[in-house]
Order: C-alpha cells, then sequence, then structure tokens
C-alpha cells in the first residue's frame, strides 16, 4: 500500500518533470504539432455525439406516451430526460474521445514514446520504420483492448448507478477512477513497448504498478478538463510523464 501511494504520488508529480523535459530538450515544436491532431479529433468525436445525441432524444420522446393527466408535466419531464441524456452522452464522449486520440494519434505518440525514451536512455537510435509500424499497431491494439474492458466496466457502473441511486456519487468517482486506469495503462504501454515487453508482460507491469498507472491516468483526466489546453496537450504530456516515472520505478 505504501508503494502504492508513494508512486501515485510521483505519477502526479512527473508532469512538472515532463514540461522541463519538453523544454530542455526542445520538443515544443513536436509538442505543438500533436496538438493539431488531438483538437481534430476533439471535433471530430464532438460532432458525432452532438448528431446522434438529438437523435437519441428524439427517439426516446416518441417511445414515451404520457397519460393525459400528466400533460402539464411533459414539457418538465421532457427538459430533464434531455439534460440527463446530454450530461450521459457528454460523460461518454470525453471517455470515448480519450480512446479515439489513442487509435488515431498512435503514430504521433509512437514517435513521441520513442523520442522520449532514446533521450532518457541516452540512445541517440533513428526512428526504425518496421519498429515504428510494431509500435502503432501494438498502440492501437491496446487501446482497443483496453477501451472493451472500459467500456463494459462504465455500463455496469453507469446500470448499477441507476438500479441504486443513493450510490450515484460514489459510482461517479468510481467511473472517473476507472477511465482514468485504463488511460493510465496505455500511455505506460508506450514505455513497455519501447523495451519489448510482449503485451502480457506488459500487463503484468502494468497491474502491478497500480499507483503509477491511476496517478498518471487521474492527473490526465483532470488536464483534460482544463478548456482548449486540456484537449491539445494532455495526451502528449502524459506520455512523456509516463515514461519519465515508469523508467524510475520499474525494472
Amino acid at each position: 500500500m505504501k508503494r502504492f501511494f508513494t508512486e501515485f504520488s510521483q505519477s502526479t508529480l512527473a508532469y512538472y518533470e515532463a514540461f522541463q523535459f519538453v523544454r530542455k530538450h526542445k520538443l515544443k515544436g513536436f509538442i505543438f504539432g500533436s496538438a493539431f491532431f488531438n483538437l481534430f479529433a476533439f471535433i471530430f468525436v464532438g460532432v458525432i455525439a452532438w448528431i446522434y445525441t438529438g437523435k437519441l432524444i428524439d427517439i426516446i420522446y416518441q417511445s414515451f406516451n404520457f397519460p393525459p393527466d400528466w400533460k402539464e408535466w411533459v414539457s418538465f419531464i421532457s427538459i430533464l430526460i434531455a439534460i440527463f441524456i446530454r450530461l450521459l452522452l457528454i460523460s461518454l464522449y470525453i471517455n470515448i474521445y480519450k480512446y479515439v486520440i489513442l487509435v488515431i494519434f498512435a503514430p504521433v505518440l509512437a514517435i513521441l514514446s520513442e523520442r522520449t525514451q532514446n533521450i532518457l536512455n541516452q540512445q541517440k537510435k533513428s526512428i526504425n520504420l518496421v519498429r515504428l509500424v510494431s509500435e502503432i499497431g501494438r498502440g492501437m491494439l491496446m487501446a482497443m483492448i483496453l477501451f472493451g474492458i472500459n467500456i463494459v466496466l462504465y455500463l455496469i457502473l453507469i446500470l448499477l448507478s441507476i438500479s441504486i441511486p443513493f450510490l450515484s456519487p460514489f459510482i461517479a468517482i468510481a467511473i472517473f477512477l476507472v477511465e482514468s486506469y485504463f488511460f493510465g495503462a496505455s500511455m505506460l504501454d508506450y514505455r513497455n513497448e519501447y523495451f519489448q515487453l510482449s503485451v502480457k508482460e506488459s500487463l503484468i507491469k502494468i497491474f502491478k504498478h497500480k499507483g503509477l498507472v491511476l496517478g498518471n491516468g487521474l492527473a490526465l483526466n483532470l488536464f483534460i478538463l482544463i478548456p482548449i489546453v486540456g484537449v491539445l496537450f494532455a495526451p502528449s504530456f502524459a506520455l512523456i510523464a509516463a515514461g519519465i516515472h515508469s523508467n524510475k520505478c520499474i525494472q
């Protein structure tokens, strides 16, 4: 337990080290360039989410047959339903957005991970195209695996909150922590792939260092909530922070 909290706290503080790392090694251009891809993914997922949210609300309205004596309450209930669906889908949207980033942003993350680890390990290796393609594929595969597990747990917790309403505040926190953990796991896997760990070996490391993974993912989840700045820069700094801290505590 002591190691968990130590790794957790140090993992969140590693973001400050990541900022210093970017400045020291002149990676600002790369970070700003990658921000463009983040923005594209955010807008792409956002537009789709907004379109389908409206359609879902219309379907739900049409499926409800309110009793005649509820006429005066129909407008109020409709507003509540719309608000609930919007909030639910915004939460789901933010969750999906993160994994969309991991999939379509995989080439950029793979290159950034390679450069970060080369600097940290004082290597001057040029980027190997075959290895890079492997890292991209590995990143996409891991993102989809973790996304699948995350969504299953997410839906279970949502159903639980609907079934037991008084637990909703605690379940909301649990959802946030679960999302954080799996996103942090994706960041750490890029580092593990650099050291040529198999998916199985990587998952063993991920579950062994839960504090490190959760700390990185939680900081990322909070970072990404910062308007504009979070969307543009959070994934890149999360990857660098994960690489810096994991190299210190994973042998």
